[in-house]
């Protein structure tokens, strides 16, 4: 088996098994009112989930958490909240309930070694978990916690003559009942296969499709990192993280999947790397990290500045992510008036007219806030005990 490069993971049984939380819950609080959003921090060698109520709180702390371990993804659906933790192979469920999380069904336990990453809903019945150690993806009923089916995709990965029987699927997209699954294609850590790879999946069938490929970009991601995604026209964006600047061979850059169509649409390319940024250092950024899409072709996300990796790199206290706004219709990137971070501090998301950015920076570590429709900043607007790892707002 290839050693598993699991980027945010390393930072911070083949049967269907059912056991009770292993997280001590926390004892509700009347007072905490209605939650808008969930969140998780690093402390330690764990991660603390919570919720609180709207970005005036000013400071966060870990009172009214549940523990996981710090490689814990966190995705929000229909109100509910699921905690996929990693590294230990498990799916929780959960309400909110009195302004606490309480959890919902049984834990889902998968097999070792599963690494499953990225949970992609079709609806409240059905949703799909790709497990990068397996090389395929579990369909579960997210309301009753069970499993439903696996895809095995060890045919489409590429190397399979040499051995090589995983493709590690990552992150996906469903755009008019076809599951879009992209693949990683490592030949070893840090050394994908030239190319993005995407396999489709009939959503009614669960029987793949067919997959596709684009020599332009590199190495789809197989984490959390908001692509791939639909735009307004029905279009699929989704990015090739280049190895993420590991190898001056792989890479990176958007592509493009358009409406009706299953194939790359060989007119759009739109590598980031090529883009001159003024103030920064260096003028170039390497990758997209993080991202968010708000509508009319802007994204908002973390780039990595190469300029800001000191020799030999730190990976731990460098500041080398930069916010920007990315417009993938135009080709462009600004530069957004916040100070850099840590690559392992990074985390976002979209509420309102507002993008919550999570940050360790020059500046303090927490929560800032940008207003995309008036372009105005809020640094460190909330603090936060322990150091931000992600954050969904509870739609």
């Amino acid at each position: 088996m290839k050693k598993k490069f699991i980027f945010l993971m390393s930072l911070f049984a083949t049967s269907l098994c059912f056991t009770s939380c292993g997280e001590d819950e926390p004892t509700p609080d009347p007072s905490t009112g209605d939650m808008r959003f969930v969140h998780s921090v690093v402390v330690g060698d764990n991660a603390y989930v919570s919720l609180f109520n709207d970005l005036d709180i000013g400071q966060t702390n870990t009172k009214q958490s549940l523990v996981f371990a710090k490689e814990a993804f966190i995705f929000t659906y229909k109100k509910k909240v699921y905690v996929l933790e990693s590294m230990n192979s498990r799916l929780y469920k959960y309400g909110v309930s009195n302004g606490t999380l309480t959890q919902e069904g049984a834990t889902m336990i998968f097999p070792a070694g599963a690494y499953p990453a990225c949970l992609t809903f079709d609806s409240e019945e059905k949703a799909y978990i790709s497990c990068i150690g397996l090389g395929n993806l579990w369909v579960i009923n997210p309301s009753l916690m069970k499993k439903t089916g696996e895809i095995d995709l060890s045919s489409y990965t590429i190397g399979a003559d040499s051995g090589d029987k995983n493709p590690e699927p990552g992150a996906s997209v469903i755009r008019n009942g076809i599951l879009y699954v992209g693949l990683a294609q490592e030949k070893s850590q840090y050394n994908p296969n030239a190319g993005i790879y995407v396999v489709l999946i009939n959503t009614k069938t669960d029987k793949p499709i067919k997959m596709i490929s684009d020599s332009r970009a590199t190495m789809a991601s197989y984490y959390p990192a908001g692509d791939p995604f639909v735009d307004e026209n029905g279009d699929i964006y989704i990015y090739g993280v280049g190895a993420f600047g590991y190898l001056e061979s792989c890479t990176e850059g958007f592509l493009r999947i358009k409406n009706a169509e299953t194939e790359f649409d060989k007119s759009y390319y739109f590598p980031v790397k090529t883009v001159n940024i003024p103030n920064v250092n260096g003028n170039t950024a390497s990758y997209v990290y993080n991202k968010e899409y708000t509508g009319n072709g802007k994204v908002y996300a973390y780039l990595s500045i190469p300029g800001n990796v000191s020799n030999p790199p730190d990976y731990v206290n460098d500041k080398s992510v930069q916010a920007f706004e990315i417009d993938i219709y135009n080709k462009s990137l600004k530069k957004l008036d916040f100070e850099a971070t840590t690559g392992w501090v990074c985390s976002l998301c979209k509420y309102e007219d507002y993008i919550v950015w999570g940050m360790a920076s020059a500046q303090g570590t927490g929560y800032c806030q940008y207003n995309y429709k008036t372009d105005s900043y809020e640094p460190v607007k909330i603090k936060t005990e322990g150091t931000p790892l992600q954050i969904q707002y509870l739609k």
